[in-house]
């Protein structure tokens, strides 16, 4: 998984995206068909215990006796905690809100990006970054629809504290990535989590799967986890990131069609709205970013 990038090759590079935002769709899914039989915590487990021989292999590859040596510990934990929390909160939403209306919630990472930034690792951003972010944050209270009787819950604040809590992780990785090889860090991300998510399943004798059905999903949503992590990763290997970064926004169509056409969701006018200021927010943000690099 280098991040070499003085190979190109673009096609490859946007295959590879499109292959990582596909399987980012089906582990969503996954997860969404499994989240009534199963607890979110023994989903996660097996999430991140099945990408750790992949990036084993991939560290021990690239920094042999270095694999699992880290310069900037505190950046782990951080980089460890919030990875942990956007995907806990992303999985355990699924249990709650439809499937297209997380996959627009999950495009709002820009914008939590562009107002953290500034607080975390006082970066400047501007004055026209900031004003996108919260002209962005106006499509998400367009499909909350706020003046709806019930139209916040547990569903909803968890869908929302995971882009939160992925922007954050963003920030962090970024500075890990001056400091730190991103195959280590990945590596010690995903041994930690899963240690965590199997001492919290075996502390709160939660139910482990049955071998049938449900276990197979398990095996697919851990395997899918490690195919994407590659994809991510080879993509920025063949392809420039300001190329890419827009590509991801594929996921917004066909999230929307798996959600109407296999979990029979109802999506409204607010919605579609809604949608197109998030995303016409984050791309224009996506577009300064670029020309700042």
């Amino acid at each position: 998984m280098s991040l070499n990038l003085t190979t190109s090759n673009k096609p490859l590079g946007i295959t590879l995206s499109l292959l990582e935002v596909i399987c980012t769709i089906i582990i969503a899914s996954l997860v969404k068909l499994i989240a009534g039989d199963l607890s979110v915590l023994m989903v996660l487990f097996f999430r991140y215990l099945f990408c750790i021989p992949l990036l084993m292999i991939t560290a021990i590859q690239q920094r042999k006796y270095n694999a699992l040596k880290i310069n900037s510990k505190f950046g782990l934990i951080i980089r460890t905690l919030t990875g942990i929390g956007s995907f806990g909160c992303l999985f355990a939403a699924l249990q709650f809100i439809d499937l297209s209306l997380m996959t627009i919630l999950l495009q709002t990472m820009p914008l939590f990006v562009v107002l953290l930034a500034p607080i975390i690792i006082k970066e400047f951003v501007g004055w026209f970054r900031s004003f996108l972010a919260l002209f962005g944050f106006i499509g998400v209270m367009l499909i909350l629809n706020p003046i709806e009787k019930d139209w916040i819950n547990f569903g909803i604040v968890l869908g929302i504290f995971s882009p939160f809590f992925g922007a954050v992780m963003t920030i962090f990785v970024r500075r890990l990535g001056k400091t730190d090889h991103p195959a280590t860090t990945a590596l010690w991300y995903n041994m930690f989590a899963a240690l965590i998510f199997l001492l919290v399943c075996l502390i709160f004798e939660i139910k482990w799967p049955d071998f049938n059905q449900t276990l197979i999903i398990l095996t697919v949503i851990g395997l899918v986890s490690s195919l994407q992590q590659i994809c991510l990763a080879y993509s920025l290997k063949f392809a420039p990131a300001s190329l890419l970064a827009p590509l991801r926004y594929v996921s917004v169509p066909i999230g929307i069609l798996v959600g109407v056409f296999y979990f029979n969701e109802n999506l409204s006018i607010n919605f579609f709205v809604g949608t197109g200021i998030i995303v016409f927010s984050s791309l224009i943000i996506i577009r300064q970013e670029t020309k700042k690099n």
